[in-house]
C-alpha cells in the first residue's frame, strides 16, 4: 500500500511530510492506530525529532492523520496516530495505478536509516579538474548523500520506469503534485540526481503542432547504480566509440533542423524532392522539437534492433523489411501539419495527407538506417546473443553526435547474457571489444566518456 501512498496527492503537504507519510504506511500499514512517541518515530525513520513533529502537524492539518492523546499517570499523555477515513478513500483511488516491476528497489530506496552512502563506483578516481566550481563545492559536501526528499522523488520515478529504467509518462506538474516540490525545486533536485549518477540523462518534454500529443519529459534512470540495484534486472551496456565517418544513410535530426532553417533565397540541393516536403512539414519548429525528434528516431531504431536484429540487411530501399508495428508506432506520434501546403517547383501541390505520408515514410527509413548502422558496429562482438535481446539507446547531446553510442540491453527471457562490452576504435583492425562484468567495473570517467552518464554540472543543460 505504500506504493499507493507515493501516488496519492495531498494538497499543502511538503516533501518531507510526504516522505514521512509513505514511510509510516510502509512500516505500520493503514489499518491499526500507532502509539509511539516522536523520538521513537524519529529513530525508526532516521529523521530528527523536529522533522517528525513538523510532519505530524502537517498531516494533521491536511486531514491525512488523526492525532489523539491518552493520559497515562503523571507523565506525558500517550499519543495515537491513525489515518483518516477520507485519506483511506484517496489511497484506494491511488491503488489503481499500474503495477511496477521495481517494487523491491523502491522499498529499499526509501529506507535510508543505518545505511552508508552508495558509491557510484568502488574504484578510487581523481576528481576531474574540468568540473564547474559550484559542482566542486557541492561534491566536497557529502557527494554521495541522497536526501530523503530526493529518495521520495526518485521512488516516484522508479515506480513508473520500464525494465530499462526509462520514464516517459510523468509530467512536471504531476511530479510536483506527488512530491510537494515546486518547479524550481524539482528542477534543482533532478539536476542533483543526474550529478550523482542516479539518472543517466534527461530529455525535456515538448508541445508542437506536428506532434499528436504533448510529449512529456523522458528520464533514463541508472538501474546499475547501487541505490537502485536492489530489485529487478539490471541492464547491461553496449558501447561503441566510433572511429570512422558516419555514413550518409544515418540521418540525424540536427541535420533536418539545419535544412529547415536555411535561407529561402539560397538554392537547396533537395528542392523539388520528396524530402522538401519533410522540411516544409517541420518548418517553424524550434530546437527542443528536433532534440526530441532525435530521441524518437532512436526509439524507433531500438524497436527494430529488438524485433528484427537478424532481418536488418544493407539492401536497396525497396527491398527493406516493412515492419507494420514500427509504422503504426510512428503514426501514433505525428499528425497533419497546420502549416499551409505549398506548390512544388514542378507546379504540383501536395495535400496535407500526402505530406504526412511522405514524412512518416522518411522517418521509417531514417530509423532503419540508424538501426542498420548500429548493428554493423556491433557485428564484431561475438559473445552476445543479440537476437534474444531488447535494446534502448541512451540519448546523447546533439553536439556530440554519434562519436560514441551507448546501448542498454536486456535479454528477452528473464535470464540471459549480462555484462558490458565496449567497442573502441583501434589503429589495427580487427577491433577487440573490452568486456566488463558489470557497469560499475567501468571507471567513472569512462562512463562519462562513453555516454552512459552525464558529467556533473551538465544535467539539465543538455541540448
Amino acid at each position: 500500500m505504500f506504493l499507493s501512498a507515493l501516488f496519492c496527492e495531498v494538497k499543502g503537504l511538503e516533501p518531507l511530510g510526504k516522505y514521512f507519510l509513505v514511510r509510516f504506511i510502509q512500516h505500520f500499514g493503514i489499518a491499526d492506530p500507532v502509539s509511539l512517541g516522536v523520538k521513537a518515530l524519529a529513530k525508526q525513520f532516521g529523521l530528527s525529532d523536529r522533522q517528525v513533529t513538523k510532519s505530524l502537524d502537517e498531516l494533521d492539518a491536511c486531514g491525512v492523520m488523526d492525532v489523539s492523546s491518552t493520559p497515562e499517570g503523571k507523565g506525558q499523555p500517550k499519543r495515537h496516530y491513525r489515518l483518516t477515513e477520507d485519506f483511506h478513500k484517496k489511497l484506494n483511488k491511488a491503488s489503481a495505478q499500474p503495477a511496477t516491476e521495481h517494487e523491491k528497489a523502491v522499498g529499499s530506496l526509501l529506507k535510508h536509516e543505518n545505511r552508508k552512502p552508495a558509491k557510484t563506483s568502488e574504484k578510487t578516481e581523481k576528481q576531474n579538474e574540468d568540473l564547474a566550481p559550484l559542482t566542486d563545492l557541492r561534491s566536497k559536501k557529502q557527494p554521495d548523500l541522497l536526501t530523503v526528499v530526493n529518495r521520495l522523488l526518485l521512488s516516484v520515478l522508479l515506480c513508473r520506469a520500464d525494465r530499462f529504467g526509462v520514464v516517459n509518462d510523468l509530467g512536471v506538474a504531476t511530479l510536483c503534485n506527488l512530491t510537494g516540490l515546486n518547479k524550481e525545486r524539482l528542477r534543482h533536485r533532478l539536476g542533483r540526481l543526474i550529478d550523482q549518477g542516479l539518472i543517466r540523462t534527461y530529455v525535456p518534454g515538448v508541445t508542437s503542432p506536428v506532434l499528436a500529443r504533448k510529449m512529456k519529459s523522458i528520464y533514463f534512470l541508472n538501474l546499475a547504480h547501487p541505490e537502485l540495484a536492489g530489485g529487478g534486472s539490471v541492464t547491461s551496456a553496449l558501447v561503441c566509440m566510433n572511429g570512422e565517418r558516419i555514413p550518409d544513410y544515418v540521418i540525424r535530426a540536427d541535420g533536418v533542423s539545419k535544412d529547415v532553417s536555411r535561407d529561402n533565397g539560397k538554392p537547396r540541393p533537395f528542392q523539388d524532392s520528396k524530402y522538401e516536403q519533410v522540411v516544409r512539414y517541420f518548418k517553424g519548429q524550434q530546437d527542443p522539437l528536433f532534440r526530441l525528434l532525435q530521441v524518437m528516431l532512436e526509439r524507433y531504431a531500438a524497436y527494430l534492433l529488438s524485433k528484427r536484429w537478424s532481418d536488418l540487411l544493407r539492401v536497396p530501399l525497396d527491398q527493406r523489411i516493412d515492419d507494420q508495428g514500427l509504422r503504426e508506432l510512428i503514426c501514433l506520434d505525428f499528425r497533419i501539419s497546420t502549416m499551409p501546403t505549398e506548390s512544388c517547383g514542378d507546379g504540383l501541390k501536395w495535400s496535407s495527407e500526402e505530406q504526412l505520408i511522405t514524412v512518416l515514410d522518411h522517418l521509417y527509413h531514417w530509423a532503419y538506417g540508424l538501426a542498420l548502422w548500429i548493428k554493423e558496429r556491433f557485428d564484431q562482438v561475438t559473445n552476445v546473443p543479440f537476437d534474444s535481446m531488447d535494446f534502448v539507446i541512451v540519448p546523447q547531446s546533439m553536439e556530440r553526435g554519434y562519436g560514441h553510442l551507448a546501448l542498454l540491453a536486456l535479454p528477452c527471457p528473464s535470464e540471459g547474457w549480462s555484462g558490458c562490452s565496449v567497442v573502441e576504435p583501434d589503429a589495427k583492425p580487427p577491433v577487440a571489444p573490452q568486456h566488463f562484468p558489470s557497469e560499475s567495473d567501468i571507471l567513472l570517467e569512462d562512463r562519462y566518456r562513453f555516454g552512459l552518464l552525464i558529467r556533473p554540472g551538465n544535467g539539465l543543460t543538455m541540448k
